[in-house]
This record gives structure tokens, C-alpha cells and sequence, in this order.
């Protein structure tokens, strides 16, 4: 009987389902996302916009100028006289016209570049926002 039993009933094969999982794929997705959230910053940096240092002649002449000049040994100069932070904040104070003034600054190489931001920052805080930063050179 086992024999005209095995005989009668067609053979299973076990196959394997064609599908593949999914599960494995999501997650290295998951923690993908969550490695990359861990790692991002969320806080939006401040931008300092820089303009060009050279521009049209026409326009240069109507703006008010003020070189500044950040030596390596600390030195702040302003329109070619060794001067001071505080000597800095008070001439950019008395500036009538802060749109129409423009600031070029030339810092030597060896000066740490937060110090041209602080220095950026005392004009930004008189509304004086035209600061043309000029390639890096060595002052004597």
C-alpha cells in the first residue's frame, strides 16, 4: 500500500520562494539614517560675505575708504598709523554714512584668522558691511 500510495501522488519537490527579504536592506538603511543624523550639525553657521577687492573706478571714488591693516605681532593699523581696537571702534562710531563706506583689509599670513573676524564683526556692528579682505602679505 505504501508503495501504490507513493506511486499515485506526484512527488513535492520543496522548492525555495524566488523572493528575497527585504529586512536585511532596511536595516542598514535604518541605521544608516542614524548614523548620518548623529553626525550632522544642525545649527546653521553665520556667513561673512566678502566682496571683490577690485571694482570700477567710478564707484570706488564715492565711497569713503579705510585701510586696516593686521600686523603678526598683533598691531592694528588704521589708514597707514598704528592704532588700537578701541581706537578702531571709535573711528568706525563716528562714520556718518556706513553704506557708503568701504573697508579694505590686508592681514599678514601669520595672524590668526579670528582676529580679522573680530575685526570684520566691530564694523558689522556699525552697519559698515562693504570689507574687502586683500590677499595675504608680509608687512616690515
Amino acid at each position: 500500500m505504501d508503495a501504490t500510495r507513493q506511486a499515485l501522488m506526484p512527488m513535492r519537490r520543496h522548492r525555495r520562494s524566488g523572493r528575497m527579504s527585504l529586512t536585511p536592506l532596511i536595516d542598514c538603511v535604518f541605521i544608516l539614517l542614524v548614523f548620518f543624523m548623529l553626525q550632522t550639525n544642525f545649527l546653521r553657521p553665520r556667513a561673512i560675505e566678502f566682496t571683490q577687492a577690485a571694482g570700477s573706478a567710478g564707484a570706488a571714488a564715492e565711497k569713503t575708504m579705510i585701510g586696516v591693516e593686521l600686523h603678526a605681532n598683533g598691531s592694528v593699523w588704521l589708514n597707514g598709523a598704528e592704532s588700537s581696537m578701541e581706537a578702531l571702534r571709535a573711528y568706525a562710531a563716528k562714520i556718518s554714512e556706513p553704506a557708503e563706506t568701504r573697508v579694505m583689509l590686508a592681514v599678514d599670513p601669520d595672524v590668526l584668522l579670528q582676529q580679522a573676524v573680530d575685526v570684520m564683526d566691530l564694523f558689522y556692528q556699525y552697519d559698515i558691511v562693504n570689507i574687502a579682505m586683500s590677499a595675504a602679505r608680509t608687512f616690515d
